[in-house]
């Protein structure tokens, strides 16, 4: 079994579970909810990459949605929560769940030790107060017995941050929450372009939608297609085109996995860690596979951190390509596909 350090604290606690209707949920990054016996399982995804690690089950049950809903939730009695690196991101997920869980049910949260876990039932103690079942060196899991259940409103979750006349609506954990990335607002000042007028555009990793709606309203364009993986993600892309009177094709998924058009161009912020770990993964990935979904003549361009130099990636994929613009501390690369 290949299992992460959270896993591993948890399989080691196996016998609590054997007679238990178990949910997992959070961050969920190996196969152990398929190993490990219970009573009853069910797997909440809320990011559709997570689905790779599980084979088809049919005696396990699959919720796939950004929340848990009290449809799905009432039919177990224990959950067992995967912590992430982002604090507000799984308090949200963790206010959600103990807003429809079933009295006397029991809530387990298991995270690495430098994820924050720890400083993070210490700071919600009043609200939630949650008990130290097991630690190692590198993780630790915590539990919490049901005895009330806590009040969670959607719209207080929500976020508003402005650019120019734009508003757009952040959810914990969806990129840019804290405010617009400033590697973002150099992508979208590269838009007035007469190059990209009346051009079908993928936005990869769209986060809340932040640069396809630039986009469209730069170029007066009717519609854009946007992708990720993150299920919040494409919730908020969503409430933003609607509050900003657009339209737009969403589609979860993992990178390309369900992307089966070409365009004309490619628009991308990568992100560059995986939870807690820097992670060249995902940018090498939407730069090599790009020109699969290119149309002929077709242009990637994706903003990058200066750390981190992308000319060889670019160098192996296309033959012409250029870095189209840069400050301090983000360039624009661009690859065209003969």
């Amino acid at each position: 079994m290949n299992l992460s350090s959270t896993s591993k604290l948890i399989f080691r606690l196996k016998n609590i579970f054997i007679k238990k209707k178990v949910l997992f949920s959070g961050y969920i990054k190996d196969s152990l909810p398929e190993i490990l016996k219970t009573k009853k399982t069910g797997i909440h995804i809320q990011k559709y990459n997570f689905l790779k690690y599980f084979k088809k089950n049919i005696k396990i049950n699959f919720f796939i949605n950004y929340l848990i809903k009290k449809k799905n939730i009432k039919k177990y009695n224990t959950v067992i929560y995967y912590f992430s690196k982002n604090k507000k991101e799984s308090y949200f997920h963790i206010k959600n769940i103990l807003s429809l869980i079933n009295i006397k049910s029991t809530i387990f949260i298991v995270g690495e030790n430098n994820s924050g876990i720890n400083s993070f039932v210490k700071f919600y103690k009043k609200k939630i107060h949650f008990n130290k079942l097991n630690y190692g060196k590198k993780c630790t899991i915590y539990f919490h017995i049901v005895t009330n259940r806590i009040s969670f409103k959607l719209k207080n979750f929500f976020k508003t941050n402005y650019w120019k006349n734009f508003q757009i609506k952040f959810l914990p954990g969806v990129f840019g929450y804290k405010k617009i990335d400033k590697g973002s607002k150099l992508l979208v000042s590269t838009f007035l372009s007469k190059e990209i007028f009346n051009k079908k555009v993928l936005d990869i990793g769209a986060g809340s939608g932040f640069l396809s709606i630039i986009f469209l309203k730069f170029n007066n364009a009717n519609k854009i297609t946007m992708s990720d993986v993150c299920l919040k993600s494409i919730k908020c892309c969503k409430k933003n085109f609607y509050l900003n009177k657009l339209t737009g094709i969403f589609i979860e998924s993992d990178l390309y996995s369900n992307i089966n058009k070409k365009f004309d161009l490619i628009i991308s912020n990568p992100p560059l860690h995986e939870n807690l770990k820097k992670s060249l993964f995902f940018l090498k990935k939407i730069i090599k596979k790009s020109v699969f979904y290119l149309k002929k003549n077709g242009e990637l361009r994706i903003v990058v951190n200066k750390y981190y130099s992308c000319i060889k990636y670019f160098k192996k994929t296309f033959k012409k390509y250029k870095i189209l613009k840069e400050n301090k501390n983000f360039r624009i690369y661009q690859g065209f596909k003969n």
